[in-house]
């Protein structure tokens, strides 16, 4: 059958584009859609990530079609003629999109489903919310399917837990997390999940293995085999999301005296390396790279920097030579950087390697462990050891190491 389909998108010049549809609002604004009909009576509204969307979906929207699900691809981005970044997400007017399902539930349509990623998790989460509160009884909103939802309030401290954003605790919606290996949220699973539990989600976990973070958005030239292999199979994996989610009974809605629809503010950080608060004393056990356990006990006496990355992280590998100069710059009776892979097998570091100097020692936290005993949650993130083994400074993001100002701070610790 799925091949059947896929013959006739590259036939057909009518679904390959998708219907261009403009929906006029009460608000006076218009929303962009780029439609995918196949005149069923289900409908996935896809909302955009903080990124917006590239053309990287599409493929995946016209099986959808095909198979008989119709899928409106919702280009807020253009829509509000708003740029695209971390914030723009809050920009949204839900207003504006409760008038969207709305529109939907008027038409032949009995059943919604909400597709989206990242930050758009929190705007689909907010108008599913607020559409099921002016709504109640309703059957028509039937669960949400998010790739890596970025659900963390604001910018978490390195060393601290999350702080979540509210609406995740009013989801009541069932939820179906599809999370790639090679992304920030893949062992943070069970965190989200539980989280939007509270809210009395039932939440499905898929993880996908050796499958990089945002592949179901990226054009095919720019995916490893695996990728593309996850992303041919997408169609699938979302209509069995379906039937997973149509499983489930929903819960009372649950009322909340908290304003579900505030911002969450993001801000940036200066780059400085700012003094750490969180907990101390945290255990470093890993295997090095020649399968000997390390222990960071060991370094006491040295300053010493850790450094959290993975190879699919392009900061992590835009700071790499700033690191290596960094420990050429101080003598290493003094000062350590130990760097720690998250979630990458050997094979695909040494690979790594032979594109990029990197002659720093590496541990490795397969499983992420030491990802969730430090408080990791974005990549790379920094922490700076004094001689006793205590946290002084963290950095989350990259970073020129071998600048003045950071070499500097770094000094003070000698």
């Amino acid at each position: 059958m799925k091949w059947l389909g896929l013959i006739f998108i590259l036939l057909s010049s009518v679904i390959v584009a998708g219907e261009e549809l403009e929906i006029e609002l009460n608000s006076g604004n218009a929303i962009n859609i780029d439609a995918y009909a196949s005149e069923g009576d289900t409908l996935f509204l896809y909302l955009p990530s903080e990124r917006g969307f590239g053309i990287g979906h599409v493929p995946t929207m016209q099986q959808l079609a095909f198979e008989g699900y119709d899928v409106w691809v919702a280009d807020l981005h253009s829509s509000y003629m708003i740029a695209k970044y971390r914030s723009s997400i809050d920009r949204f007017d839900i207003d504006d999109l409760l008038e969207l399902v709305n529109f939907a539930n008027n038409k032949s349509f009995k059943n919604l489903y909400f597709l989206t990623s990242g930050r758009g998790a929190q705007l689909a989460l907010k108008v599913a919310y607020q559409w099921q509160l002016k709504n109640p009884g309703s059957s028509f909103l039937k669960g949400h399917i998010l790739h890596s939802p970025h659900l963390i309030k604001g910018k978490s401290d390195l060393g601290k837990a999350a702080k979540y954003v509210d609406i995740a605790k009013h989801s009541n919606l069932p939820i179906y997390l599809l999370l790639p290996q090679f992304g920030t949220k893949y062992f943070r699973g069970e965190e989200i999940a539980t989280q939007l539990e509270k809210g009395g989600s039932s939440v499905f976990i898929h993880r996908l293995k050796a499958v990089h973070g945002g592949f179901h958005m990226r054009n095919v030239k720019d995916l490893t085999k695996i990728d593309i292999k996850a992303k041919d199979n997408l169609s699938d994996v979302y209509q069995q999301a379906v039937q997973l989610l149509n499983t489930v009974n929903f819960p009372k809605l649950s009322q909340s005296n908290n304003n579900v629809l505030e911002s969450s503010k993001v801000i940036l950080s200066e780059p400085i390396l700012k003094r750490y608060t969180g907990k101390q004393d945290i255990q470093l056990k890993l295997k090095t790279f020649d399968g000997q356990m390390l222990d960071i006990d060991l370094y006491k006496g040295q300053v010493v920097l850790l450094n959290f990355w993975a190879s699919w992280c392009k900061p992590c590998v835009e700071e790499i030579p700033s690191l290596v100069r960094l420990q050429q710059k101080f003598n290493q009776d003094n000062f350590k950087i130990i760097t720690i892979n998250v979630g990458e097998s050997k094979e695909q570091i040494i690979e790594f390697m032979k594109k990029v100097k990197f002659d720093l020692p590496i541990l490795l936290d397969f499983d992420g462990q030491a990802v969730k005993n430090w408080g990791v949650y974005a990549y790379p993130s920094n922490f700076l050891l004094d001689k006793n083994g205590t946290i002084r400074y963290a950095y989350r993001g990259a970073l020129e190491w071998d600048a003045d100002p950071i070499a500097n701070t770094i000094k003070t610790l000698f």
